[in-house]
Protein backbone atom coordinates (compact mmCIF):
# COMPACT_ATOMS: atom_id res chain seq x y z
CA UNK A 1 0.00 0.00 0.00
CA UNK A 2 1.21 3.33 -0.81
CA UNK A 3 1.91 5.98 1.85
CA UNK A 4 -0.10 8.87 2.07
CA UNK A 5 1.67 11.63 1.16
CA UNK A 6 2.55 14.47 3.96
CA UNK A 7 1.26 17.73 3.07
CA UNK A 8 3.98 20.74 2.39
CA UNK A 9 2.99 23.82 3.60
CA UNK A 10 5.40 27.39 2.60
CA UNK A 11 5.01 29.75 5.95
CA UNK A 12 5.27 32.54 3.77
CA UNK A 13 3.76 31.28 0.80
CA UNK A 14 -0.10 31.25 -0.78
CA UNK A 15 -0.54 27.64 0.38
CA UNK A 16 -3.80 27.11 1.74
CA UNK A 17 -2.55 26.46 5.61
CA UNK A 18 -6.46 25.68 7.08
CA UNK A 19 -5.24 22.29 7.81
CA UNK A 20 -3.17 23.10 9.88
CA UNK A 21 -4.37 25.73 11.52
CA UNK A 22 -8.17 26.53 10.24
CA UNK A 23 -7.86 30.23 12.51
CA UNK A 24 -6.23 32.92 10.96
CA UNK A 25 -3.64 34.02 13.05
CA UNK A 26 -4.49 37.10 15.60
CA UNK A 27 -1.23 38.89 14.85
CA UNK A 28 1.35 38.15 11.59
CA UNK A 29 4.35 39.36 10.12
CA UNK A 30 3.29 38.73 6.29
CA UNK A 31 2.73 42.30 5.58
CA UNK A 32 6.12 42.71 7.38
CA UNK A 33 9.77 42.75 6.46
CA UNK A 34 11.99 41.36 9.07
CA UNK A 35 14.08 39.82 6.86
CA UNK A 36 13.58 36.18 6.55
CA UNK A 37 11.88 35.98 10.15
CA UNK A 38 8.12 35.63 10.44
CA UNK A 39 5.37 35.64 13.58
CA UNK A 40 2.13 34.57 13.72
CA UNK A 41 0.28 34.30 16.98
CA UNK A 42 -2.79 32.03 17.02
CA UNK A 43 -5.96 31.07 19.11
CA UNK A 44 -7.02 27.84 18.18
CA UNK A 45 -9.86 25.41 19.19
CA UNK A 46 -10.06 21.89 19.31
CA UNK A 47 -8.22 20.57 16.50
CA UNK A 48 -6.29 18.05 14.95
CA UNK A 49 -3.95 19.13 12.70
CA UNK A 50 -2.89 16.81 9.41
CA UNK A 51 1.01 15.63 9.28
CA UNK A 52 2.86 18.53 7.14
CA UNK A 53 6.25 19.99 6.64
CA UNK A 54 7.16 23.13 6.33
CA UNK A 55 10.33 24.97 4.13
CA UNK A 56 11.06 27.32 7.02
CA UNK A 57 12.57 26.89 10.26
CA UNK A 58 9.62 26.82 13.18
CA UNK A 59 9.61 27.46 16.89
CA UNK A 60 5.95 26.91 18.14
CA UNK A 61 6.37 29.45 21.78
CA UNK A 62 3.41 28.72 24.33
CA UNK A 63 2.73 31.86 26.17
CA UNK A 64 0.02 30.18 28.63
CA UNK A 65 -0.57 27.16 30.61
CA UNK A 66 -2.82 24.48 28.86
CA UNK A 67 -5.24 22.06 31.02
CA UNK A 68 -4.85 19.69 28.79
CA UNK A 69 -1.77 18.08 27.10
CA UNK A 70 -1.29 18.03 23.53
CA UNK A 71 -0.71 14.90 21.20
CA UNK A 72 2.28 15.41 18.81
CA UNK A 73 3.90 13.66 16.84
CA UNK A 74 7.72 14.80 14.91
CA UNK A 75 8.69 12.37 11.96
CA UNK A 76 6.55 9.50 12.71
CA UNK A 77 7.41 9.02 16.85
CA UNK A 78 4.66 10.17 19.11
CA UNK A 79 4.38 12.01 22.29
CA UNK A 80 1.62 13.31 24.71
CA UNK A 81 3.30 16.66 25.81
CA UNK A 82 2.04 18.98 28.65
CA UNK A 83 1.43 22.67 27.75
CA UNK A 84 3.04 25.11 29.90
CA UNK A 85 3.95 28.56 29.73
CA UNK A 86 7.34 29.41 28.60
CA UNK A 87 7.63 25.81 26.86
CA UNK A 88 8.58 25.36 23.33
CA UNK A 89 8.99 23.23 19.90
CA UNK A 90 12.02 23.52 17.61
CA UNK A 91 11.20 22.47 14.22
CA UNK A 92 13.84 22.08 11.35
CA UNK A 93 12.62 22.88 8.08
CA UNK A 94 11.08 19.90 6.39
CA UNK A 95 10.37 18.31 9.66
CA UNK A 96 6.90 16.52 9.33
CA UNK A 97 4.69 16.58 12.00
CA UNK A 98 1.20 16.28 13.62
CA UNK A 99 -0.58 17.60 16.49
CA UNK A 100 -3.97 17.65 18.19
CA UNK A 101 -5.38 19.26 21.46
CA UNK A 102 -8.75 19.24 23.01
CA UNK A 103 -9.10 22.69 24.63
CA UNK A 104 -8.68 25.76 23.46
CA UNK A 105 -4.80 26.82 22.43
CA UNK A 106 -3.04 29.53 21.95
CA UNK A 107 0.45 29.92 20.75
CA UNK A 108 3.36 32.07 18.87
CA UNK A 109 4.75 30.51 15.56
CA UNK A 110 8.40 32.07 14.96
CA UNK A 111 9.20 30.81 11.35
CA UNK A 112 12.58 31.72 9.72
CA UNK A 113 14.42 30.66 6.12
CA UNK A 114 17.11 28.34 6.85
CA UNK A 115 19.80 31.29 4.97
CA UNK A 116 18.64 33.10 8.16
CA UNK A 117 20.69 30.54 10.20
CA UNK A 118 23.22 29.73 7.61
CA UNK A 119 24.48 33.81 7.30
CA UNK A 120 24.65 33.98 11.13
CA UNK A 121 27.07 30.74 11.27
CA UNK A 122 29.34 32.44 8.25
CA UNK A 123 29.61 35.68 10.02
CA UNK A 124 30.12 34.95 13.61
CA UNK A 125 31.95 31.08 13.71
CA UNK A 126 33.97 28.72 11.39
CA UNK A 127 31.71 25.81 12.29
CA UNK A 128 30.62 24.09 9.22
CA UNK A 129 27.70 21.26 8.77
CA UNK A 130 25.57 22.32 11.40
CA UNK A 131 22.27 21.13 11.88
CA UNK A 132 19.21 22.38 14.09
CA UNK A 133 17.75 19.37 15.90
CA UNK A 134 13.99 18.66 16.24
CA UNK A 135 13.74 19.24 19.93
CA UNK A 136 9.82 19.39 22.35
CA UNK A 137 8.81 20.47 24.73
CA UNK A 138 11.81 21.76 26.85
CA UNK A 139 11.24 25.48 28.99
CA UNK A 140 13.30 27.76 27.49
CA UNK A 141 12.58 31.28 29.24
CA UNK A 142 15.12 33.00 26.54
CA UNK A 143 13.05 31.88 23.55
CA UNK A 144 9.75 32.92 25.26
CA UNK A 145 11.19 36.15 26.21
CA UNK A 146 12.21 36.71 22.61
CA UNK A 147 8.52 36.01 21.03
CA UNK A 148 6.65 37.69 23.36
CA UNK A 149 9.17 40.99 23.18
CA UNK A 150 8.87 40.09 18.72
CA UNK A 151 4.99 39.91 19.26
CA UNK A 152 4.89 43.05 20.84
CA UNK A 153 6.74 45.18 18.60
CA UNK A 154 4.81 43.54 15.60
CA UNK A 155 1.45 44.85 18.08
CA UNK A 156 3.28 48.29 18.52
CA UNK A 157 3.23 48.86 14.81
CA UNK A 158 7.44 48.19 14.54
CA UNK A 159 7.95 51.39 17.42
CA UNK A 160 11.44 49.92 17.77
CA UNK A 161 12.32 49.65 14.15
CA UNK A 162 14.24 47.10 11.65
CA UNK A 163 17.66 47.02 13.91
CA UNK A 164 16.29 46.60 16.80
CA UNK A 165 13.93 43.12 15.31
CA UNK A 166 17.74 42.11 13.50
CA UNK A 167 18.71 42.44 17.37
CA UNK A 168 16.74 40.46 18.71
CA UNK A 169 16.77 37.73 15.78
CA UNK A 170 20.50 37.01 16.06
CA UNK A 171 20.57 36.94 19.79
CA UNK A 172 17.58 33.94 18.70
CA UNK A 173 20.02 32.67 16.55
CA UNK A 174 23.01 32.69 18.75
CA UNK A 175 21.14 31.01 21.19
CA UNK A 176 19.78 27.79 18.53
CA UNK A 177 23.19 27.38 17.58
CA UNK A 178 24.84 26.80 21.08
CA UNK A 179 21.98 24.73 22.65
CA UNK A 180 20.10 23.37 19.64
CA UNK A 181 21.91 22.21 16.93
CA UNK A 182 24.83 19.80 16.42
CA UNK A 183 27.54 20.21 13.77
CA UNK A 184 27.61 17.07 11.57
CA UNK A 185 31.54 16.62 10.58
CA UNK A 186 32.31 16.07 13.97
CA UNK A 187 30.32 12.45 12.92
CA UNK A 188 32.06 9.21 11.79
CA UNK A 189 31.60 8.40 8.09
CA UNK A 190 29.72 5.23 7.85
CA UNK A 191 29.35 4.06 4.32
CA UNK A 192 26.72 1.10 5.09
CA UNK A 193 24.43 2.07 8.08
CA UNK A 194 24.79 2.07 11.57
CA UNK A 195 27.65 0.28 13.37
CA UNK A 196 26.45 -3.48 14.65
CA UNK A 197 26.99 -3.12 18.12
CA UNK A 198 25.03 0.70 17.63
CA UNK A 199 22.52 -0.70 15.70
CA UNK A 200 21.48 -3.37 18.14
CA UNK A 201 21.17 -1.25 20.94
CA UNK A 202 19.02 1.48 19.59
CA UNK A 203 17.07 -1.84 18.35
CA UNK A 204 17.12 -3.45 21.95
CA UNK A 205 15.85 -0.02 23.16
CA UNK A 206 13.43 -0.03 20.84
CA UNK A 207 11.86 -3.23 22.39
CA UNK A 208 12.42 -2.39 25.79
CA UNK A 209 10.42 0.63 25.31
CA UNK A 210 7.54 0.55 22.79
CA UNK A 211 5.09 1.11 25.48
CA UNK A 212 6.44 4.61 25.51
CA UNK A 213 6.47 7.63 23.44
CA UNK A 214 9.58 7.12 21.55
CA UNK A 215 11.28 10.06 20.13
CA UNK A 216 13.97 10.30 16.80
CA UNK A 217 15.57 12.51 19.44
CA UNK A 218 16.05 10.03 22.16
CA UNK A 219 16.79 7.05 19.40
CA UNK A 220 19.58 9.28 17.63
CA UNK A 221 20.91 10.15 21.14
CA UNK A 222 21.48 6.36 21.80
CA UNK A 223 23.76 6.59 18.77
CA UNK A 224 25.49 9.60 19.57
CA UNK A 225 24.23 11.49 16.09
CA UNK A 226 21.64 14.08 14.86
CA UNK A 227 18.59 13.22 14.12
CA UNK A 228 18.76 13.01 10.36
CA UNK A 229 22.16 11.66 10.06
CA UNK A 230 20.60 8.89 12.35
CA UNK A 231 17.68 8.47 10.44
CA UNK A 232 19.96 7.72 6.97
CA UNK A 233 21.75 5.13 8.33
CA UNK A 234 19.08 3.69 10.18
CA UNK A 235 16.75 2.89 7.46
CA UNK A 236 20.76 1.81 5.81
CA UNK A 237 20.62 -0.88 8.42
CA UNK A 238 17.21 -1.65 8.35
CA UNK A 239 15.53 -0.74 5.18
CA UNK A 240 12.68 0.97 7.37
CA UNK A 241 12.54 5.18 8.31
CA UNK A 242 13.02 5.15 12.47
CA UNK A 243 9.28 5.78 12.74
CA UNK A 244 8.09 2.55 10.30
CA UNK A 245 10.78 0.38 12.26
CA UNK A 246 8.51 1.45 15.27
CA UNK A 247 5.43 0.97 14.07
CA UNK A 248 6.36 -2.46 12.61
CA UNK A 249 7.67 -3.50 16.04
CA UNK A 250 4.62 -2.45 17.42
CA UNK A 251 2.49 -4.37 15.58
CA UNK A 252 4.20 -7.56 15.72
CA UNK A 253 3.89 -7.29 19.43
CA UNK A 254 -0.04 -6.67 18.94
CA UNK A 255 -0.41 -9.69 16.92
CA UNK A 256 0.83 -11.83 19.79
CA UNK A 257 -0.47 -10.45 22.39
CA UNK A 258 -3.95 -10.79 20.44
CA UNK A 259 -2.93 -14.72 20.23
CA UNK A 260 -3.06 -13.80 24.22
CA UNK A 261 -6.30 -13.42 24.38
CA UNK A 262 -5.83 -11.40 27.68
CA UNK A 263 -6.36 -7.53 26.84
CA UNK A 264 -8.42 -6.03 25.06
CA UNK A 265 -7.79 -3.82 21.73
CA UNK A 266 -8.00 -0.86 23.64
CA UNK A 267 -5.55 -1.95 26.09
CA UNK A 268 -3.40 -3.14 23.57
CA UNK A 269 -2.93 0.58 21.60
CA UNK A 270 -2.20 1.43 25.25
CA UNK A 271 0.40 -0.52 26.28
CA UNK A 272 2.18 0.25 22.87
CA UNK A 273 1.93 3.56 22.92
CA UNK A 274 -0.53 4.07 19.85
CA UNK A 275 -2.85 7.23 20.65
CA UNK A 276 -5.71 5.22 20.61
CA UNK A 277 -7.27 2.01 19.38
CA UNK A 278 -8.41 3.55 15.87
CA UNK A 279 -4.73 4.25 15.75
CA UNK A 280 -3.74 1.03 16.64
CA UNK A 281 -6.18 -0.56 14.01
CA UNK A 282 -5.36 1.53 11.43
CA UNK A 283 -1.46 0.78 11.14
CA UNK A 284 -2.48 -2.89 11.75
CA UNK A 285 -4.31 -3.44 8.49
CA UNK A 286 -1.50 -1.12 6.59
CA UNK A 287 1.08 -3.64 7.95
CA UNK A 288 -1.05 -7.24 8.35
CA UNK A 289 -3.38 -6.20 5.05
CA UNK A 290 -6.39 -7.14 7.45
CA UNK A 291 -8.00 -5.98 10.67
CA UNK A 292 -7.08 -7.00 13.95
CA UNK A 293 -10.48 -8.84 14.27
CA UNK A 294 -9.77 -10.30 10.88
CA UNK A 295 -6.17 -11.52 11.99
CA UNK A 296 -7.77 -12.81 14.97
CA UNK A 297 -10.54 -15.19 12.86
CA UNK A 298 -7.87 -16.10 10.32
CA UNK A 299 -5.66 -18.15 13.09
Amino acid sequence: MVAKETLRRDIVGNDDLSRQTPNIPLVSTLSTDWGGLYLHYYRQLPFEMVEHSCPQHRIIIHDRTSPSPIFESIEGLNQLNSVSSGTVRVLPANTQIRANWEVEHQFIVLSFEPDVLARHIAETSNARGVELLPILNPSDPLIHGIGLTLKTELESGGIGGRLYVDAVKTALMAHLLRHYSVQNYLLPSIVNGLPKRTLQQVVDYIHAHLNQDLTLTTLAAIACMSPSYFSRLFKQSTGRAPHQYVIRCRIDRAKQLLLQGELSLAEIAHRLGFAHQSHLSHHFKRQVGSSPKAFLNSQ
